[in-house]
């Protein structure tokens, strides 16, 4: 009863199982069932086609005996001894005749008589003039031959001597019943007479074929088929019974081979094209259907046998199986892990996890009350951190007395392509440090991985004997990481081996000397030995002829001399740390040539919209342009909300999937809002990658900062910072020596333009005109209402601004309004409509109408463009 109640619930794992083996059976029955359909389909085919070929193989052995007999009688009958004792008969007077020539006769005979090959019953030398015949028991008189030895009613003696006057030579006589007697018995035998002569000759050949004999050599043993020989007139040769006969075959038999159905019986012939005899086999077609039938049952017998013990079988092993789960399901819902009676390996293995998983849970939950305080302030410092770590790792370190080795991975976040506004860099270094913990302790099991900042990930490897093992880990972690450079580098330092935990903060301030070694390369960098790099600054002459060339606004100059500066410190091997500190050198230089002409000015040049040539965005924001967001499942509700309003999408990533594909881009969520690149133009080059956290002003992300800034005027984020802290951001995006000439090269083209611009006479007019609409484009704003705040008619400041910016005053706000559309297009996930209202239009058409005038697009068409064009690979 319980085993039924069991089955008959859909949701229990012996359900499952037993159902799924009884479906698998019902494929192998249906499968079954298929082929003994076509088995008995094909069958009767194959009982037909072996029937002809039988017979076809009895017509040739029977040609084959018919040809022998015919060499064996031309022999005979031209064998000296026979023509000699002929010759005797036909020249002497019978006193006079050798009758002992007739032994000679007699022995050609005998040896033929004798030969098994020719299935022979006896063999005749037939001499009419003295009426004598020679045959393998000695001489006789033909009367007495035929008319007591070989009585025959279809053979008397005159049937012979009318064969002297024929005109054939070799004659197949039919089959007929002769009564052999001998001096012991004396009894019926079928034979078949086959006669030789020539023309005009005084003897005959006659060979007496055993039929019954001949049809077991080449036909067969007698069985419920019939057996027949048919002569070219249609008439019997020979047939093994009289069930048949010649009428009772169809006329096909007579044509030549074939087989047809007559009544109940299938009828089989063969024609021999030389001896024009048809050979025919007569098969009752219940034999075939009871071999058809026969099979079909055995088939079926050994189907129902396999069904039922498949059955059995799927009952036993649903039950083998369930027995272990359902004492190990017993077990954890008791906490009491009992071993389960089960011979497979993998539920003893389940069941030695299942008890070591109970214990460390009880040691975990003693351990806790034990230590509650002080995970207290542990939770409470790695919260202040925003690090990912476990208290137990850190107690490991602390009591292990082993040698050991650290390996800290260095993480460098490229400016613009991770916020800092949202929170990322950790959710980053988190999935970062769970990769690296699952390839390290694939080649090192004993290995510790923890974060012990946002940016740097320490690995401890146990022991100091297994460097091919750790080189191997290394190499694998190398390419994966590498696939996400264009948001993130990593530097792998490989410290010595220490001795004991006491030389932990000596072996980590190794690591991390090891790790400042890192070389200007765009990919990840393993270092494995401290080297001494050479030291390199510019000359003091450099120096001032640098700050000259600023000073001047001489771009060429500034861009040439920096140019050989990088070539000098390649041709040197400088590290990235060096090439970091001669450029924030060379950016404190710049920023005090430019700071006499204000912010004012910098933010002009600073402007896209202002006349100055947009500034190149960095690398890194270029590479990252509509990315979307991806959360870790602990992050909390604010980084989610923080994530949403930078770019609509928000996808659940499970850490768990860090370890499952074999790819940075499989392991490290997407986390790039779309719009991360600034309030620069999508399609045309954004500004550089800066965070909305810096501008202090608030507001919602991606709307222009209204706090009054250091410049004393309303400005957006970009322009809420300065020159030096714009270019220092760009400088953390520099990691190659191209890199860094494109970073000067920029520098010196805006410090150029700010200078240029201070010297210049500003037009205020412009100024505040300009600012008003970047600042207040989704206000009412109107030009009779900054007519009136100018003190001018609306009429006149139309045609000023139209005649200093070349655009007028709708334009200018239709231009600014669709560029900060392309940005909400590209970067978030707010509808059209939404979108309209955001930039100050009220009617959705209108919004419409202006951005296809104004970019050729619909707004929905540009969206889609941007995703299907932007770059998705990466983290």
């Amino acid at each position: 009863m319980r085993l039924k109640r069991v089955l008959l619930n859909r949701h229990s794992l012996v359900y499952k199982l037993f159902f799924s083996f009884l479906g698998i059976l019902l494929l192998f029955s249906v499968f079954n069932g298929v082929s003994v359909y076509f088995f008995n389909k094909s069958m009767q085919n194959e009982i037909i086609q072996y029937n002809r070929l039988m017979l076809k193989n009895t017509a040739e052995r029977y040609e084959t005996h018919f040809e022998r007999i015919k060499t064996m009688l031309f022999d005979l009958y031209s064998n000296e001894a026979v023509v000699a004792f002929n010759r005797q008969l036909l020249t002497k007077a019978e006193p006079d005749i050798d009758y002992w020539k007739a032994s000679e006769v007699l022995k050609t005979v005998r040896a033929q008589a004798y030969n098994p090959m020719f299935y022979l019953n006896n063999l005749l030398v037939y001499y009419d003039s003295h009426s004598l015949i020679v045959e393998k028991e000695g001489s006789v008189s033909a009367p007495m031959l035929f008319e007591r030895f070989y009585r025959s009613a279809d053979y008397p003696l005159a049937y012979w001597k009318e064969q002297f006057a024929r005109s054939g030579n070799y004659v197949l006589h039919p089959q007929s019943s002769f009564n052999v007697t001998t001096l012991n018995s004396s009894v019926d035998v079928g034979l078949i007479p086959f006669s030789f002569r020539m023309p005009g000759s005084n003897y005959q050949i006659v060979a007496l074929l055993d039929a019954r004999a001949l049809q077991e050599a080449f036909y067969g043993p007698g069985d419920s088929r019939e057996f027949m020989i048919l002569r070219e007139d249609g008439s019997l040769l020979y047939r093994s019974s009289s069930a048949f006969g010649a009428g009772d075959i169809p006329s096909f038999g007579l044509e030549g081979a074939g087989y047809a159905k007559a009544g109940d019986t299938y009828f089989f012939a063969e024609k021999d094209p030389l001896t024009r005899l048809t050979y025919v086999t007569a098969l009752p077609y219940a034999n075939i259907t009871a071999k058809v039938r026969n099979a079909s049952l055995t088939l079926l017998l050994i189907f129902a046998a396999a069904l039922l013990l498949g059955i059995a079988a799927s009952l036993f092993f649903s039950r083998r199986i369930h027995r272990p789960v359902k004492q190990m399901l017993s077990s954890i819902v008791s906490r009491d892990p009992v071993r389960p009676k089960s011979a497979i390996r993998e539920f003893d293995l389940i069941h030695q996890n299942l008890h070591e998983l109970m214990q460390e849970k009880e040691a975990v939950r003693k351990e806790l009350l034990g230590k509650k305080s002080l995970l207290t302030s542990f939770g409470y410092i790695n919260k202040l951190k925003a690090i990912t770590s476990d208290i137990n790792d850190w107690q490991d370190i602390a009591e292990m007395d082993d040698p050991f080795r650290l390996v800290l991975a260095q993480l460098h976040f490229k400016e613009g392509t991770v916020p800092e506004s949202h929170s990322r860099p950790d959710r980053i270094a988190y999935y970062i440090r769970e990769y690296i913990n699952v390839v390290m302790t694939e080649h090192l099991p004993h290995s510790h991985t923890f974060q012990i900042d946002t940016n740097q990930i320490l690995t401890l490897v146990k022991g100091g004997d297994e460097p091919e093992k750790l080189r191997e880990a290394l190499e694998k972690l190398k390419p994966i990481l590498d696939r996400d450079n264009a948001y993130f580098l990593v530097t792998l330092a490989v410290g010595s081996v220490h001795q004991s935990s006491g030389r932990f903060n000596a072996a980590y301030r190794q690591a991390q000397e090891m790790a400042q070694q890192a070389r200007p390369l765009d990919e990840c960098q393993i270092i494995r030995s401290h080297r001494v790099s050479p030291p390199y600054a510019p000359t003091a002459a450099q120096e001032q002829e640098l700050f000259r060339h600023i000073q001047a606004g001489n771009l060429a100059h500034c861009v040439s001399l920096t140019e050989r500066i990088v070539e000098q410190m390649e041709k040197k091997d400088a590290e990235l740390a060096q090439y970091r500190q001669i450029a924030e050198s060379i950016l404190l230089r710049a920023a005090r040539a430019v700071e006499p002409y204000g912010r004012a000015a910098a933010a002009s040049v600073a402007r896209p919209d202002s006349g100055a040539e947009p500034r190149q965005a960095s690398p890194a924001a270029e590479a990252s342009a509509h990315r979307s967001v991806e959360m870790p499942p602990d992050a909390g509700s604010g980084e989610r909300a923080a994530a949403a309003g930078a770019s609509g999408n928000i996808r659940r990533t499970r850490p768990g999937n860090i370890a499952a594909n074999g790819g940075a881009s499989g392991h490290i969520p997407r986390t790039l809002p779309g719009n991360m690149a600034g309030h620069g133009d999508s399609t045309g080059g954004a500004g550089p990658a800066v965070s909305e956290a810096a501008c202090t002003g608030g507001g919602d992300p991606g709307t222009p900062c209204e706090a009054a800034c250091a410049c004393g005027e309303a400005c957006g984020p970009e322009e809420a910072l300065s020159f030096q802290e714009r270019h220092r951001r760009l400088l953390r995006t520099c990691y190659t020596p191209d890199q860094f000439r494109r970073f000067y090269a920029q520098m010196f083209k805006e410090a150029a333009g700010i200078i240029a611009a201070g010297k210049e006479e500003r037009d205020s007019v412009i100024d505040f005109v300009m600012n008003e609409l970047e600042n207040k484009f989704a206000d009412d704003i109107s030009l009779d209402l900054l007519a009136d705040r100018l003190n001018l008619s609306a009429a006149y400041l139309s045609v000023y601004i139209k005649e200093k910016t070349g655009a007028n005053f709708s334009e200018q706000l239709n231009a600014i309004r669709i560029r900060r559309a392309k940005e909400l297009l590209g970067g978030t996930g707010l509808s059209v409509q939404e979108i309209s209202v955001r930039i100050g239009y009220r009617n959705v058409t209108s919004f419409n109408r202006m951005f296809k005038k104004m970019t050729g697009l619909p707004p929905g068409e540009y969206r889609k463009r941007q995703v299907i064009g932007g770059d998705f690979g990466g983290l």
